[in-house]
Formats: C-alpha cells, sequence, structure tokens
C-alpha cells in the first residue's frame, strides 16, 4: 500500500486518479430535468435526437413535441406538484411525456409492466395520479387494473405512433374504448395559449421509479432534479470517449432508474442519439444492433450470448466504444470469453461492467478505460464513495476486508414513496452527518478503487450449527467452473431442516458427470464445510424466470425432486 494511504476508501479515494480536475469539480446545473437538456443542445437544433425504428426525430423536434405535450397535459388539469402515471416502454411519445411533465413540475411516476395486477392496483392507489399515459399494447396489463384505483383519465399510445398512418393501417392499430387516444390528446393541448414557467424545486421529486419488489413490497423511488442532473454531469466523466451524435442504444427498460437516466437522459444532454426499443425482444435488439450500430449499450450477458449464437461476427460490434454489463457479476470465464469474441470482431475495447441502485439514482460504479479489472464491478464514478462497512459496528472496513457496500452520492434518491420508516432505514447517517445509502449487497473495495460484489446480505441464513451460510459464496465459487452456464443457490426445507440446494444448468456441450466431480472437488478446495454443495438440481434449460425477470427463487425453493447428492 501506498504510504500515504490510510487504508480507508472514503478517505483516500483512490479512485480519483483516474479522473480530470474537471470531473473532481463539476457543478451539478441548478436548474429542471429538461431545462440542463435543453439548455446544451438548443445550439444543435439539427442533430438527431432520437432514432425509433429508422425515423431520425432531432432535438428541433424533440422540444416542439415536448411543448406540445406539456399543453396537452394542462388541458387534462395536471399542475406542478402533480403526480401522472406512465405505463410505457421506450417509445418517442413516452420520452415526450417525462420531459413534458418535468417542464411542467410534475412527476412522472413511471409503473413496472411486468408487476402483477395486485402489485400495480397497490402502486396505483399509493399516489395521488388522476391521470395516466398507457401503451396500447399494455393496455391488457392495466384494464383490470384501473376500475379499482383513482385514474380518471387514460391515455392511450400505440407503440408505432410516430410511424405514421401506413404502419397503424398495416399494424391494425385499434382505439382503445373509455381511453383518449395520444394524437386528440396532443390536438386538444392546442387550446392552452399560455405555459407558466415553473419554479426549480432541488428537492422535490421529478421521477418515480419501482424497487422490484422481489424481497417485499416495491417501493416508490423519489429522483429529484438535482440527482439526475448529478447523474447527468457525472455520467459525462465515467471514462469512455463519447462526442455528439455517437449511438447508444436505450436496451435497458426506462421504468427503472438505470433505463430512464443511465441510458436516456445522460446521453440525450450530451447529443447522443438515442436508439429506442420497445419491446425487449432478443431477435429484435440483434437486428437494430446490425442495422444503427450502436457506439455505447448496457445490457445483461443473456443477450451477448444470444449476439455471439445468433450471428458471431458483425461489422456492428466493431462499433462499441463502450459496451457494458450492468446488474450482474460476471464470472472471469465469462467476461474473456465476450473479450475475446469482441476481439475476433475487430473491437479495440474489452468489455466493461457496471454497478448502481434505483436509491442511489443509477450508476454508482463503472469500470474505466484505464481501470477494468477482471470480476470487479468497476470504480466509483465522479463524486461517488464506496466502501465497506462492518454490520455490526458500522465502522468502515479498510481495503480487501468484505462488509456491506455504502454509498455516498449526490444522485441519491430524496426517499421512498410515502414510506418514511423504509427511507429512514435505508440511509446510515455517520459522525459526520453524511447520509449513505445502505445497499444491502456485500463487497470490498480494493487499493486502486475497484468495487467487488459478492452478493444480498439477504441471501443467506443461519444453519443447525447457528452458522451464517452466504449463498452468493457458493454460486461464485460454482460459477468458476467453465461448463457451468446459471448457478443459484436457495434454501428449501427436506425432512424438517432448512439446508442449501444449488440449482445449476449447464452449456450445451457439457458431460454432467465430469462437471459434478469438478463441482465436488472444485467446492471442496475454495469453500468451507459449511458452504459446501451437498445437493444440486440439474435444469435441462435456464433456470426459472419470475414475472419481475429476476430468477424465480421462490419457485427453485419447493423443487426439491430429482435432486443429486454430491
Amino acid at each position: 500500500m501506498e504510504s500515504n494511504l490510510t487504508g480507508y476508501p472514503s478517505i483516500d479515494k483512490p479512485w480519483m486518479r483516474y479522473y480530470s480536475e474537471d470531473a473532481r469539480n463539476a457543478k451539478v446545473p441548478e436548474c429542471t430535468i429538461y431545462e440542463s437538456i435543453y439548455n446544451h443542445n438548443k445550439d444543435y437544433l439539427q442533430d438527431v435526437a432520437l432514432l425509433y425504428f429508422g425515423k431520425k426525430i432531432t432535438y428541433k423536434q424533440l422540444f416542439a413535441q415536448v411543448e406540445k405535450v406539456q399543453k396537452a397535459f394542462m388541458m387534462q388539469g395536471v399542475k406542478d406538484g402533480d403526480d401522472v402515471a406512465l405505463c410505457v416502454t421506450a417509445i418517442p411519445e413516452a420520452v415526450y411525456a417525462i420531459l413534458a411533465l418535468n417542464k411542467l413540475g410534475a412527476n412522472a411516476y413511471m409503473l413496472n409492466p411486468t408487476f402483477t395486477e395486485q402489485q400495480l392496483t397497490e402502486r396505483l392507489n399509493e399516489t395521488d395520479a388522476t391521470v395516466m399515459l398507457v401503451m396500447n399494447e399494455l393496455y391488457e396489463r392495466m384494464e383490470n387494473v384501473l376500475p379499482n384505483t383513482k385514474i380518471k383519465q387514460v391515455i392511450s399510445c400505440s407503440a408505432i405512433n410516430t410511424l405514421g398512418t401506413i404502419a397503424k393501417v398495416v399494424k391494425k392499430v385499434k382505439k382503445i374504448d373509455k381511453t383518449i387516444p395520444w394524437n386528440k390528446f396532443i390536438s386538444e393541448g392546442r387550446n392552452v395559449k399560455n405555459i407558466c414557467k415553473t419554479e426549480y424545486k432541488k428537492d422535490a421529486p421529478a421521477i418515480i421509479v419501482y424497487s422490484s419488489g422481489s424481497t417485499g413490497a416495491a417501493k416508490g423511488i423519489q429522483l429529484t432534479n438535482y440527482g439526475v442532473n448529478a447523474s447527468i454531469v457525472d455520467g459525462g466523466f465515467i471514462g469512455f470517449e463519447w462526442k455528439r451524435q455517437d449511438r447508444y442504444f436505450c436496451e435497458a427498460p426506462i421504468w427503472a432508474s438505470t433505463g430512464i437516466s443511465a441510458t436516456l437522459l445522460v446521453p440525450l444532454y450530451y447529443g447522443i442519439t438515442v436508439i429506442l426499443e420497445p419491446k425487449y425482444d432478443f431477435e429484435l435488439l440483434y437486428q437494430h444492433i446490425e442495422k444503427y450500430r450502436p457506439n455505447f449499450m448496457i445490457t445483461a450477458t443473456g443477450l451477448l450470448d444470444y449476439l455471439m449464437q445468433k450471428k458471431e461476427y458483425s461489422i456492428a460490434y466493431r462499433e462499441f466504444k463502450y459496451l457494458v454489463v450492468g446488474g450482474e457479476y460476471v464470472t472471469p470465464c465469462a467476461e474473456q470469453k465476450f473479450n475475446e469474441w469482441l476481439q475476433r470482431n475487430g473491437s479495440q475495447e474489452k468489455l466493461h461492467k457496471g454497478y448502481g441502485m434505483c436509491e442511489c439514482g443509477s450508476t454508482v460504479t463503472a469500470t474505466h478505460y484505464n481501470c477494468n479489472k477482471s470480476g470487479s464491478a468497476g470504480i466509483p464514478t465522479p463524486n461517488v464513495i464506496v466502501a465497506a462497512f462492518d454490520l455490526k459496528t458500522d465502522n468502515e472496513l479498510k481495503y480487501g476486508q468484505r462488509g456491506e457496500l455504502r454509498v455516498l452520492t449526490r444522485s441519491k434518491m430524496l426517499g421512498y414513496y410515502k414510506k418514511e420508516k423504509a427511507t429512514k432505514e435505508k440511509f446510515f447517517e455517520d459522525e459526520q452527518g453524511r447520509r449513505w445509502v445502505r445497499t444491502g449487497d456485500m463487497g470490498y473495495v480494493t487499493e486502486d478503487g475497484s468495487v467487488y460484489v459478492d452478493g444480498r446480505i439477504s441471501s443467506s441464513y443461519i444453519n443447525e450449527n447457528n452458522e451464517t451460510i452466504y449463498l452468493f459464496d457458493i454460486e461464485r465459487a460454482i460459477l468458476d467452473i467453465e461448463q457451468v452456464r446459471q448457478c443459484k443457490a436457495v434454501v428449501s426445507e427436506i425432512d424438517g431442516r432448512r439446508v442449501h440446494v444449488v440449482h445449476m444448468s449447464l452449456v450445451d456441450d457439457a458431460d454432467v458427470e465430469k462437471t459434478l466431480s469438478r463441482v465436488k472437488v472444485y467446492c471442496t478446495e475454495k469453500l468451507a464445510i459449511s458452504h459446501f454443495p451437498t445437493l444440486v438440481k440439474l435444469h435441462d434449460s435456464a433456470l426459472p424466470i419470475a414475472l419481475s425477470q429476476k430468477l424465480d427463487v421462490a419457485k427453485m425453493e419447493k423443487d426439491i425432486d430429482g435432486l443429486i447428492s454430491l
């Protein structure tokens, strides 16, 4: 360790060596999100802001549409401080609505369309929203929900509305009863003559996204103008080289903070053309990558596996300047495989990784061109501090010591929507009065500033010997084995005892007997006896997925038929 380091990440901030002085001193614009984007692009109105199935929408057109939508919402009675619900994917009208509501001072209340009907009903009933925008293609998800809520007016919009009349005729787009079609909604707004300037409120909610609800009731996460603007500013210094009119593939769902902030608002601010994708279908994503050749994309390893299988070689892959896997651990073996794939396609860059949380506004860490360690989630972004804390004492830990990762960021949420107790529990205030966000993840920070995320602290249990078993440690060990595609350790009750069971899927050409033998030998070497994977469940294909699009842990916990003893 260097002699001038104290050993504590929050004091040394070793990651700052990778950032410029401009990054360290970047100021957050004191204005609305809309004003930030407008002010940074008003001199480049002919640049392309959005690309949607080949249709180019310039910044001039974007800002004009935002004003029309603002008037239309005003005609519906929406005013400063109101909540407006949006059940949409990444279509141009969704972008117009989000920015128009921000310009109006209202809150874009982003619903997750993968929620159950009960979850959607509960979420809508905890808000004061009476107006809602819903995509035609998602209306079926809301049809039984709406009668049980306070929503009085529904605006409907087809995913192909922007593509014109012919496209709508070909696709046989039908009007949805008891809703206002988008074009009529806009037409009625023409009667609004005066638009009052909304006062900037630094710490008022501007966008509300939701936690997944996989570990309890989904919570509304309030993002502010200041917080999103901070994400925008820091996003320009993360460590990749971009220029105006580069292309960013908005592949992450916009109802989550990464999608709406990192892959939509941040690139729009910097004049990057945002490629919108409404369907989140691997085949469609593949076609759009081939056709539009994005330079930047945050995605999951599943899509990269699909691309390699569907078309291993493509000129489009050379265009990636910064290809990021976020929200999941990438094994060193998988990382090497992806890097070799990119190299075979003439790419000059390696795969990058990132880590973020909705409560932190989006991105927390990202790999830098000059610091991209295998297995790490990158380094903290500019003006962000990440450190590990002892769970019992709340003391910060030194480099390499594992504890709960906590984050200091100016992009943090205002709080959970109407949940003061949960908000208080999410933040930790240190002796200096700084409010750290508790991530709930176990990990550590190394001397170069790299952050390693091991897994959710809640992914553990106490065995009959009163030992804490961290399931993610088991998963990490097994995922080191090349023949293992997926691995999830869960707790099941068998013969009256709570024990861990490892669910696995293997690569297509894996020899089952040899792979299981290797798992046994490797885990004997790497894991404590208490963590050894005694019981294994093999799946023929992928592990089961829940409606939240995450692994269906509840289903696996109950699936104890056909277990294999190691």
